[in-house]
C-alpha cells in the first residue's frame, strides 16, 4: 500500500482546558504560560521578574504586586466513528475510505497540537479491535488509516453503540469529533447528541452527491437499504429527484437545529472529498 500522509487542520477551544499535561490550550491553572491572569501580592508569588511597579502604585493599601499567568495545557481528542453498514456505500466516493482519511487527519492534527488522541469505532457495539485509548504516540494516524481501510463493515449492522461509546471517554471535558453519515432515526440521533453534551462535539457528516443529487431524471433504479438489508426498484422521474434533493436539504437544517439544541458545534458536511482547510475555517469561524 502506498504511503499515506494525513491532512492537517487547526482548531481552537471556546473553553479552558483542565489537563496537567503541557500543551497549546488556555487553562485556569496558574503557571508560567503567556496568558495574563491578573496581579497578585508579591509575597504570594515572590518573583522579581514579574514585578509591576505601575500596578503597585495603584493598589490600596500600598504593596508590591506581580503579574500572574495561566499555564497552557493539553486535552484529549476523540474521534467517534460510525462503522455501520451504511459506510459500505460507494458512489462518487467510498465512504469507508473517506472515513479513514478523516479519522487519520484528526489523529494527525491532534498530536501535532500536543493533545492525546483516541479512536472509538462503533456499529451495534464498540469495535474494540479498531478502537484505541488516548495516546500521543507518533505514527498512529497512518496506522488507524490502514486499519479502517481493512476493517470489516458488517452487513446490516446499525449504529446503536454510538451513544454508549461516551462511557469510554474520560470525565474531563474533551473535544469529540463525531463522524457519521447521520442516517440515524430521530430517537437514536437525539440520544447520541445528548450523551456527548458534556463535551465539545464537532459532528462531521459524510454524504455522497450520488445519494441525492447525481440521480438520473428518468428511469428505473435499484435502491438498497444498507443497514436494513432490503432492496427494491424505484422509478425515478424529475419530480421524485427534486423531492429526494429537498429531503436532504431538510435533513441538513434538522441536523443544524439538533446540534444547537444539544450544545454541539455546527455540523461540518463532507461531500465526496475531505478538505482539511475547509474544516479549519469551519472550526475557527465557529469559535
Amino acid at each position: 500500500m502506498a504511503s499515506f500522509t494525513p491532512q492537517e487542520f487547526y482548531y481552537h477551544l471556546r473553553w479552558r482546558a483542565r489537563g496537567a499535561q503541557p500543551g497549546a490550550h488556555a487553562t485556569r491553572t496558574p503557571g508560567s504560560g503567556a496568558d495574563f491572569a491578573g496581579h497578585v501580592p508579591f509575597m504570594d508569588n515572590p518573583d522579581p521578574r514579574r514585578l509591576d511597579l505601575r500596578a503597585s502604585l495603584r493598589v490600596i493599601p500600598r504593596r508590591y504586586v506581580v503579574r500572574s499567568f495561566f499555564e497552557r495545557g493539553a486535552i484529549n481528542v476523540y474521534a467517534v466513528v460510525d462503522v455501520s453498514a451504511s459506510m459500505r456505500f460507494a458512489g462518487n466516493a467510498e465512504k469507508k475510505r473517506l472515513l479513514a482519511e478523516i479519522a487519520a487527519s484528526i489523529a494527525w492534527s491532534s498530536t501535532r497540537h500536543g493533545d492525546a488522541f483516541s479512536l472509538l469505532a462503533c456499529d451495534d457495539k464498540l469495535r474494540q479491535e479498531l478502537s484505541s485509548p488516548p495516546s500521543h504516540r507518533r505514527g498512529q494516524a497512518q496506522e488507524l488509516h490502514r486499519q479502517l481501510l481493512q476493517a470489516e463493515i458488517r452487513p446490516q449492522a446499525g449504529s446503536t453503540a454510538l451513544p454508549r461509546a461516551v462511557e469510554q471517554i474520560r470525565a474531563s471535558r474533551s473535544l469529540v469529533f463525531l463522524v457519521s453519515d447521520f442516517h440515524l432515526d430521530a430517537s437514536l440521533l437525539k440520544q447520541t447528541l445528548n450523551s456527548y453534551s458534556a463535551h465539545d462535539v464537532v459532528p462531521v457528516v459524510l454524504w455522497d452527491s450520488s445519494e441525492y443529487r447525481d440521480l438520473p431524471d428518468w428511469g428505473w433504479a435499484r435502491v438498497r437499504d444498507l443497514e436494513g438489508g432490503g432492496e427494491r426498484s424505484l422509478f425515478l422521474r424529475a419530480g421524485l429527484k427534486r423531492e429526494i434533493a429537498q429531503s436532504y436539504l431538510a435533513r441538513q437544517e434538522e441536523l443544524k437545529t439538533l446540534c444547537r439544541q444539544y450544545g454541539a458545534r455546527a455540523p461540518f458536511f463532507v461531500e465526496d472529498k475531505f478538505d482539511a482547510g475547509l474544516l479549519t475555517r469551519h472550526l475557527l469561524e465557529a469559535s
